[in-house]
């Protein structure tokens, strides 16, 4: 399989609608924003996460993509993907091209609904994790679309729907799982439609990589 993945991929991957998530979430869940950066400077296409500290109170010592809760001064969410992405990264917003969003998900201790925004980096920004984080990890995209890696998924039960929910065993040995899962899955999903192939379906396992993290809440 050849993948060519440039800016006019991606304006595409964005551009199409797929069906809406079935994760469901409560109405009192907060909005929140996520930027997922995808780097395109030469090199293998890819993104970035980063590695939240174990010190955090909540959703300590898990991946996920910048992001937070809007604030009084941002404009809209896309604001506050950006204004967090800077804050912890360091990420100059300059070198930032907003691209669009892609479907909402929950978080899973349904606190929030996370607004995704997919946003191409030029150049190779140097970056600097805030205290809240212990590292960055610049995650390559085509293993998984082209099935070099496999995408995990497992079944659960959550607020009275059952589902299949990917997550994806990283070579540093980490586990994205959760509502970051999820969205990386989507844009993998959308580059491999928009280039005219198909994602390889999830490998089905019984593990759930949150373990009793989440007891009571994910059942």
């Amino acid at each position: 399989m050849k993948l060519l993945l440039d800016p006019g991929a991606l304006d595409r991957a964005l551009s199409l609608h797929l069906s809406p998530v079935t994760i469901p979430y409560p109405p009192e869940a907060r909005p929140a924003a996520v930027l997922v950066p995808v780097l395109l400077d030469g090199g293998p296409p890819r993104t970035l996460l980063q590695v939240r500290s174990q010190e955090l109170r909540d959703h300590a010592g898990e991946l996920s993509f910048p992001g937070g809760k809007p604030e009084p001064g941002d404009a809209d969410l896309l604001a506050t993907a950006l204004r967090e992405a800077h804050e912890e990264l360091a990420l100059p917003l300059d070198l930032v091209e907003p691209l669009g969003e892609m479907r909402s998900v929950p978080v899973i201790t349904g606190k929030f609904l996370l607004h995704p925004f997919v946003a191409l980096v030029r150049g190779t920004p140097p970056l600097r994790p805030s205290p809240e984080l212990e590292r960055l990890i610049e995650l390559p995209l085509t293993p998984w679309i082209k099935g070099e890696r496999p995408i995990h998924g497992t079944v659960g039960t959550w607020r009275g729907a059952t589902f299949a929910t990917p997550f994806f065993r990283l070579e540093g040995g980490e586990v994205l799982y959760g509502a970051s899962a999820v969205i990386f899955h989507e844009l993998l999903e959308r580059i491999a439609t928009s280039c005219g192939h198909a994602l390889p379906p999830l490998t089905m396992v019984e593990e759930r990589p949150w373990g009793e993290r989440y007891l009571g809440q994910v059942k």
